[in-house]
């Protein structure tokens, strides 16, 4: 079986608009920012919302050892299913996040004011 040879940018680099290039590119650019922004903006709002379960799942108590255990169990089914990013550790400082943070709102200010 005939390998496929990989085609590298020296040998497809026809002679094309400059200009036409370079505007496609910064279309890509962009457009790949934004996809950026708008998967941060949606994870921070998932883990705000994880945090505000955990915190209320265990009755809005700063520390329990009820939740402790809850937490634990709880990254080891979300881990199981999402990966490593849903560690115990990982789970507490979502809670930490949202009790941080209560409000929301208050939190899409801070993070728009750091943007800036």
């Amino acid at each position: 079986m005939k390998k496929k040879s990989k085609i590298t940018v020296p040998e497809i680099a026809l002679p094309i608009d400059v200009e036409l290039y370079s505007v496609v590119r910064k279309i890509l650019v962009a457009a790949r920012a934004k996809v950026y922004v708008a998967a941060n903006a949606a994870m921070v709002e998932a883990y705000w919302n994880v945090g505000r379960e955990i915190v209320e799942k265990q009755g809005g108590e700063s520390r329990a050892k009820y939740g402790d255990g809850l937490v634990k169990v709880l990254a080891v089914r979300l881990t199981a299913e999402f990966g490593d990013g849903f560690t115990a550790s990982n789970l507490f400082n979502m809670r930490k996040f949202y009790l941080t943070f209560p409000k929301f709102y208050a939190l899409r200010t801070e993070l728009h004011a750091e943007r800036k």
